[in-house]
């Protein structure tokens, strides 16, 4: 209820939440509307050559983007980095209608739309604790947390539909019109002047000094690192093991992510009851019973229900990892922080798919999903361990008259 609360009362957060809706299904519609296009155009190996200009750029771009957020006032950059975006992607089909696109003209659009979307991308860690009181963190980061479940969920059968009902390229309008709202939406937020300097060291140099959020933001490598061996795993594991096709293997995929909405709404209140050091812990090792039993599951319906278990599980991790963040980083350099957090989480993901790739080609899916397993315990362990060793860091020290006693 705090949710509904925070995005009904707050009209400067509920502004950026919407806009944050639209962006999210809007970057659903690109990839799927997208993808479609190159496979129409080329094939297999020029989309994953897109792929790669849509993500590559990220980790060059985050640092950057993080220290403008500390220094320029964040609704105008939103308002442009979206305004930029819808004109980068409304140039797709200007250029297909008039035959001058190809695969090189769509890897530098994308790469250019990636290098500006990060500026919203960081932004949504690093503005929002501008936008609500201190208290009120965990009810706005799972408001954000659900956009991007619901995008997941919502957005590839609408985007289907559109590449079915009226072509990828008219999709792509579609979804460029989506973009000059959020952008529209942004210009509206208040102006938030930065915050004068701490004397902080900014970026990477001010992880180092915060442990919690240095171990805390490799650990969320590691989950996105396993997230993209998931993304790989799934299709194997429905051919291979499910014995099922591409309508299997979507009920597959759908059902993760429809367990990752439930776990977002219904998961963040329970957790956030936890301790702080037990709930980013408690929240891995709970997705990864079901994701292991997975190992001895040669039916279907079964590994349906499993997956949907553990992405209900898995579901609140990014809101309570972000809010978690967001409070044990200084005002003064969270904009940097936060960039450098994107550049370091940018590579999680796409490392995990080629691991996983080459893993199941070798050992077979079932072992892969074991060793990921194993993974998702070490990325547990390592928060854990972050958050015990900040709190002892934190208690006053016993004086030394009294350590005898």
């Amino acid at each position: 209820m705090r949710v509904f609360v925070v995005v009904g009362e707050n009209s400067s957060f509920r502004r950026f939440w919407l806009g944050m809706l639209i962006s999210r299904t809007g970057d659903v519609v690109t990839v799927v509307a997208l993808s479609w296009l190159v496979l129409d155009m080329a094939g297999p190996a020029e989309l994953g050559l897109v792929v790669l200009c849509q993500g590559l750029p990220r980790v060059v771009a985050g640092p950057l983007a993080g220290r403008l957020l500390d220094q320029v006032p964040p609704r105008l950059l939103l308002g442009w980095d979206n305004a930029v975006r819808g004109v980068l992607i409304g140039l797709v089909p200007v250029l297909w209608s008039l035959g001058g696109l190809d695969v090189a003209v769509l890897c530098v659009l994308s790469a250019c739309a990636a290098v500006s979307s990060t500026l919203t991308e960081v932004a949504e860690s690093a503005v929002v604790p501008r936008l609500v009181p201190e208290p009120e963190l965990d009810a706005a980061n799972t408001a954000l947390a659900t956009n991007w479940e619901a995008a997941a969920v919502l957005g590839p059968p609408l985007a289907g539909a559109l590449v079915a009902v009226a072509t990828a390229p008219v999709a792509l309008v579609v979804d460029a019109v989506s973009f000059f709202v959020m952008s529209a939406l942004c210009f509206t937020l208040p102006t938030l002047e930065p915050v004068p300097a701490d004397g902080t060291r900014p970026g990477f140099g001010a992880i180092l000094r915060l442990p919690v959020v240095l171990w805390t933001s490799v650990a969320t490598c590691g989950f996105l690192f396993l997230g993209g061996m998931s993304e790989v795993l799934y299709p194997v594991l429905s051919r291979e093991v499910l014995h099922t096709g591409p309508v299997g293997y979507g009920l597959l995929v759908g059902a993760a992510g429809a367990g990752g909405l439930a776990g977002v709404v219904v998961g963040v209140p329970l957790v956030t009851r936890l301790r702080p050091k037990w709930r980013i812990p408690v929240i891995v090792m709970a997705g990864a019973v079901p994701f292991a039993v997975l190992t001895v599951t040669g039916a279907l319906m079964p590994a349906v229900v499993l997956v949907a278990v553990a992405g209900a599980c898995w579901g609140p991790y990014f809101a309570v990892e972000r809010t978690l963040v967001q409070r044990r980083t200084p005002d003064a350099v969270r904009g940097s922080v936060m960039g450098a957090r994107a550049a370091i989480s940018a590579l999680g993901f796409p490392a995990g798919s080629a691991v996983a790739g080459t893993l199941s080609a070798r050992l077979g899916p079932l072992l892969v999903v074991a060793i990921a397993t194993a993974g998702y315990l070490l990325v547990a362990a390592t928060v854990f361990m972050a958050m015990q060793r900040g709190e002892a860091g934190s208690r006053p020290r016993t004086p030394a008259r009294w350590q005898h006693s």
